[in-house]
């Protein structure tokens, strides 16, 4: 008997190896017992399943997300299901309201690496869209004494310390120094890293390369409204939309006295169309997907993303170039991006971040006249349409495209055709 029961578990992980990788041994064993009596009743949700993967693979992603709700609705108790249906939350195809209670019920009836992946990506999702508060009612249930992960670990210290909760920040700091201090050093929390070493709770080698940072933001911080408010709104949003093909609108743009732009946009020397001047560039703080440009720098680099010196594990890693080239940089505020997600569910493309925090520094909504560029109604989830070219993802945009363009006309003094 007891040779048979290993036969068949030999036989079910050759058919399923993933299951052992990914699970562990008794998860995978688990998730193969799961496997066989969803066949054994009739395999509830499969059509949608298969519609889902098919419909993924051929880019049409909010029609893939909808027949993947409809086989959770199914199989309502799958965990992994739930899992994969609160993960479309990510890209703008799931309300967040939805997503949570489906990592709440996974969080709190699954086990082992099902549970714990479901805890970090909720905590992960509402500390980006609600806020720290939001999130520390799950860190208990992450951190607890078994947890030796210093990654895991870190994340969870940076979240306290901006929540409030300096002491438990710090205790979970002293954890990983117990546990693995090799992982301190390179620790990348700008503002965590500036917390421990101004109060002596650990001896971290970069916090004088995290207090280069800090004092260079602050030598930039106000600029943009300043540099806006100089300007008495009069200035352009350049965006990277095809709208602006053939328009020869290059010298209606250099024409403001500040013209304001993304990521890899098409400025040059020259160009009818997009004109040459930049005096404020939106970027990424990362080098791979908007290189740094061999021009003379703008007047100054707005980097976007959600809460940088906080959130950002490698947050110290990638605000060090531009502190070491002695560019002009300021951060997004985070009450900027607690806004946009709050009227998107989704996070906002540096477009709209930028459209909106211009009219917030302008104090009112701004013309047509002076916004060029966004073909917002032309995008969908899985095809981001730019000057001179369009981009087909594999993967669904994080931009929710749709509400982008609601929101966009909403912050413009006249409706725009896009």
């Amino acid at each position: 008997m007891r040779r048979r029961r290993q036969d068949f578990r030999n036989q079910m992980l050759s058919t399923f190896p993933h299951m052992h990788r990914e699970l562990g041994l008794e998860g995978g064993l688990r998730k193969i017992g799961q496997t066989v009596r969803w066949w054994m009743e009739g395999a509830p949700g499969r059509l949608s399943r298969k519609r889902y993967v098919r419909l993924y693979e051929q880019g049409r992603f909010e029609e893939a997300a909808q027949a993947l709700r409809q086989a959770l609705e199914a199989t309502p108790d799958d965990m992994q299901l739930m899992l994969q249906v609160a993960g479309l939350s990510r890209f703008g195809l799931l309300p967040l309201e939805e997503a949570l209670p489906l990592l709440r019920r996974v969080a709190t009836e699954a086990r082992g690496a099902s549970a714990r992946q479901a805890l970090i990506r909720m905590i992960n999702l509402l500390w980006e869209r609600k806020g720290a508060d939001a999130a520390m009612e799950w860190l208990p249930f992450l951190v607890r004494a078994d947890e030796t992960t210093a990654r895991v670990l870190l994340r969870a210290a940076a979240l306290a310390h901006e929540a409030g909760e300096t002491a438990e920040a710090f205790d979970l700091v002293a954890r990983v120094g117990r546990n693995d201090p090799s992982a301190l050093p390179s620790m990348g929390y700008v503002d965590l890293i500036l917390a421990v070493a101004d109060d002596g709770a650990a001896d971290l080698p970069q916090a004088g390369r995290a207090r280069a940072v800090a004092a260079h933001l602050s030598r930039f911080e106000g600029s943009f409204t300043r540099m806006i408010a100089g300007t008495a709104g009069h200035v352009a949003v350049v965006a990277n939309g095809p709208s602006l093909e053939g328009q020869g609108l290059g010298r209606a743009i250099d024409s403001h006295r500040l013209v304001i732009r993304f990521n890899n946009h098409a400025a040059t020397p020259g160009s009818a169309d997009q004109g040459e001047r930049t005096n404020i560039w939106f970027r990424p703080t990362e080098f791979t997907h908007v290189p740094m440009r061999a021009t003379p720098a703008p007047e100054l680099m707005a980097l976007t993303g959600s809460n940088v010196r906080n959130r950002y594990s490698n947050g110290l890693q990638v605000l060090e170039p531009y502190v070491q080239a002695e560019l002009p940089v300021e951060l997004v505020p985070k009450e900027v991006y607690t806004r946009l997600f709050a009227a998107l569910d989704a996070s906002p493309s540096a477009g709209l971040i930028g459209l909106d925090w211009a009219q917030q520094a302008v104090g009112r909504k701004l013309s047509p006249a002076q916004v060029f560029g966004y073909s917002l109604g032309r995008n969908t989830s899985a095809v981001s349409h730019y000057y001179g070219k369009r981009h087909t993802s594999s993967r669904p945009s994080r931009h929710n495209w749709q509400a982008e363009h609601r929101l966009f006309q909403s912050l413009i003094s006249e409706v725009i055709s896009a």
